[in-house]
């Protein structure tokens, strides 16, 4: 009888060795394992030779204890032994685990994580190649242009950037561009640990113009209208910002400046670079006025029920500050970037104009999105007084310019349109008969001058008006790559001829294409 209990023992301990064995490994483990199985058979056979004595029936039966119990206690020692080393390492093989680090890589670029995913660091880049070709810019026009008209091919956009954010509420970007004079756009901190109140610093987007807050790969046309051109391009500040959610739903972070909750706003202080400014190391800022910058947003059905108007997005945008003695920057066409607004051109006499007292823009703006149609306007004032000398004498003119666009764009494929951009529901592949998506586009936009700037300006190098229509063809072939074309028509009143018979510049026909590719 106990012999047969002895027995059940070695075997249950030699099943349960056998069962944390496994399949063989070229592990020390397994060896030992190995070792304690042939033991376990070898008690087994030496047990199973022991004779068994008799009990009387009235009798508990006397059982001699085998003289191998001391080599089972230590068997079972062993075992209970290998069995919590296999717990600790299991353990510390899974809080391993927990703290690794997460990889991915795909069509949003790279990024590294934190297993808790409270770090992040994402690099990011997108190439982008144009050619630009003027008709009818013949020899004659050309002399009446003095930027003249020049077809060529250009490297637009060479930029590396990387983003991310650190302990789950900081966030980062740093972006710079090896294309441009002005080799960082982007650098700036984001502290975002509530959602109505956000602070960010650094170098970044202006939160004013529409089409300017738009992705710089994101935008239906190569280049942007009149409007945004009267707004400065990036600035160095900090801005409060945030954002709130229709009731029910929650907050997405969607950046400084955001587009996808049901209000947000954005105010800040920064050191003001002008129409069209954007700061550099070269051109630090050297006096002590600022330039105060406020917008609100607002998706007034956003998760209403109303699909048809989910997507309609309004907006109000302004700026306020009194710059002193500040260079004014020159204007130029959208598609064809030739100078029409030249404020180094000027009347016999005059010096050229600085910017030196108040200046403000308003900025009134929307969209509208659904299904495959998207439909995107503006309008801006922007105010601002300058002054000249003529023989010591101070000429002071306070230069109202204002600007509008409306653009269109239709998805003919049936994709969504999208403020950020198209991403085709099939990817181009020819060999399979996928063709990615197709988007046409239509803008109508204008730019005017204030007639009183043209006592300093020279009315035969700068135009009082100017108004463009555009059409767009815009192929994307995945989420990454697109192939864009457009064609634009720019009508000028003045800006050609003599200071004493001033003529209107002949109009501006360009086609211009783009080859780009974004992760």
């Amino acid at each position: 009888m106990h012999q047969t209990k002895v027995v059940t023992l070695a075997a249950a301990i030699s099943g349960l060795l056998a069962a944390l064995a496994g399949p063989a490994h070229a592990d020390p483990r397994d060896v030992l394992l190995e070792k304690l199985e042939k033991r376990v058979r070898e008690l087994e056979r030496r047990l199973a030779e022991q004779p068994v004595a008799p009990a009387p029936a009235a009798k508990p039966v006397a059982v001699a204890v085998p003289a191998n119990k001391p080599e089972l206690e230590e068997l079972g020692r062993k075992v209970r032994t290998l069995e919590r080393r296999f717990e600790v390492e299991k353990e510390i093989t899974t809080e391993n685990a927990k703290k690794q680090p997460k990889f991915e890589a795909g069509a949003s670029g790279f990024k590294i994580s934190s297993a808790d995913e409270r770090h992040q660091v994402r690099i990011r880049a997108s190439v982008q190649t144009d050619g630009r070709f003027f008709m009818d810019d013949s020899a004659s026009s050309i002399g009446s242009n003095p930027s003249g008209l020049a077809d060529k091919f250009e490297l637009k956009q060479a930029r590396i950037w990387v983003e991310g954010r650190l302990w789950e509420h900081l966030y980062y970007k740093v972006m710079p561009d090896f294309a441009a004079t002005n080799i960082l756009p982007d650098a700036y901190v984001d502290y975002a640990y509530v959602p109505f109140a956000r602070v960010s610093a650094g170098k970044q987007k202006t939160p004013l113009s529409l089409e300017r807050l738009q992705g710089d790969s994101d935008g239906t046309f190569l280049e942007r209208a009149f409007p945004t051109y009267l707004a400065s391009n990036r600035d160095v500040g900090v801005m409060l910002h945030g954002e709130f959610a229709t009731p029910g739903a929650k907050v997405e972070y969607g950046g400084p400046v955001d587009f996808k909750n049901f209000v947000s706003y954005q105010l800040g202080v920064f050191n003001g670079s002008g129409d069209e400014g954007s700061p550099d190391k070269n051109s630090p800022d050297t006096n002590d006025d600022k330039e105060f910058v406020g917008r609100l947003w607002a998706h007034p059905f956003q998760h209403s029920g109303h699909a048809w108007l989910e997507g309609l997005g309004l907006g109000l945008a302004g700026t306020w500050e009194q710059p002193r003695r500040q260079a004014l920057a020159n204007q130029r066409s959208a598609l064809g970037r030739s100078t029409l607004l030249d404020y180094s051109k000027v009347n016999a006499g005059y010096a050229a104009p600085l910017a030196d007292g108040d200046h403000y823009r308003i900025y009134p703006q929307a969209y509208w999105y659904a299904g495959p149609f998207g439909l995107m306007g503006e309008y801006v004032l922007s105010s601002q007084k300058m002054f000249s000398s003529n023989a010591g004498a101070r000429t002071e003119i306070q230069q109202d310019n204002s600007a509008w666009q409306v653009q269109a764009s239709y998805v003919l494929t049936g994709e969504d349109n999208t403020f950020q951009s198209v991403k085709p529901m099939q990817a181009f592949n020819p060999f399979e008969g996928r063709w990615g998506a197709l988007q046409l586009a239509a803008r109508w936009s204008e730019l005017n001058v204030d007639k009183g700037s043209f006592q300093i300006l020279d009315p035969s190098a700068s135009a009082q008006h100017a108004a463009a229509w555009a059409l767009g063809v815009n192929w994307f072939l995945n989420q990454n790559a697109r192939i864009m074309a457009d064609y634009e028509q720019t009508h000028f009143d003045g800006g050609a001829g003599t200071t004493a018979r001033v003529t209107d510049r002949p109009t501006e026909k360009v086609f211009a294409t783009r080859f780009q590719l974004v992760f």
